[in-house]
């Protein structure tokens, strides 16, 4: 059951992706019905990564595959506390087709080759927190990057001397700029409290490891204090955004 609730939960994205836009060329303003197509979509997730835990006892991120529908995951749950409060109604046309591809790419990743459960020696709880906190705050860094891009296509529409329908859905440059910070913070806190519970767990991980989380750490360190003290134009912060997500991603998956 496993892939199908992969598969269903897939669809959904999808669905939302192109939900979001036919109502983007159609003029009509539905996040409601938005947020319920990407709700069913984490729903389905919600059953897999169940069923993938109860399958390794543990937290499901034993794996490439794994991961990335953790990130997706973490993804969608940013996109649900932020899409409201800072009335980003189009956060979904931007979210949606990154989760879509992660499950899309975990999907066929698993279907080739999954590696089968993966039960732990004795549990440890520490390890536990690390890895669940640091993949949430990869969600929170990418829905910064999300409102990163959203950001730059706002930009080319206001400067256009005929900006389109896009331009009247997205929320002003000012929503997106504070969203963009806030998430930052977010992601800055979780990922700190991961890296400070792998100092408690029984085996420590590898410098490598520690290297790369470590780095990861303070790209993003760096950026808030850099905006803290001398604030960035929004140009240049929304691409240290999505720049600084794409380098955490590959560092990631270089390990």
């Amino acid at each position: 059951m496993g892939l199908l609730y992969l598969a269903v939960s897939t669809a959904f994205f999808l669905g939302g992706f192109l939900f979001a836009l036919a109502m983007l060329r159609s003029g009509q303003r539905r996040p409601a019905a938005n947020f319920a197509v990407m709700g069913a979509g984490f729903l389905f997730q919600c059953l897999f990564l169940s069923e993938r835990g109860d399958l390794h006892g543990r937290c499901p991120i034993t794996n490439g595959p794994e991961v990335l529908i953790f990130i997706g995951w973490s993804l969608v749950i940013m996109y649900f506390v932020v899409g409201k409060a800072f009335r980003l109604s189009l956060l979904g046309l931007f979210t949606a087709p990154i989760v879509f591809s992660f499950q899309l790419l975990a999907l066929a990743w698993l279907a080739l080759s999954d590696p089968g459960a993966r039960p732990p020696d004795s549990m440890d709880p520490w390890l536990e927190m690390h890895a669940a906190t640091s993949l949430l705050a990869y969600g929170a860094f990418g829905l910064a990057a999300v409102a990163g891009l959203m950001y730059f296509a706002q930009d080319r529409q206001l400067k256009s001397r005929k900006p389109g329908r896009l331009s009247r859905h997205l929320p002003p440059i000012r929503y997106l700029i504070d969203a963009l910070v806030r998430l930052l913070v977010v992601g800055q806190i979780l990922i700190t409290i991961g890296i400070a519970s792998a100092f408690f767990m029984e085996q420590r991980p590898s410098a490598l490891h520690f290297g790369a989380s470590g780095a990861v750490w303070l790209i993003y360190l760096i950026l808030l204090l850099v905006q803290r003290f001398r604030p960035l134009v929004p140009r240049t912060l929304s691409g240290s955004a999505v720049v600084a997500f794409v380098i955490a991603v590959v560092t990631l998956f270089a390990l």
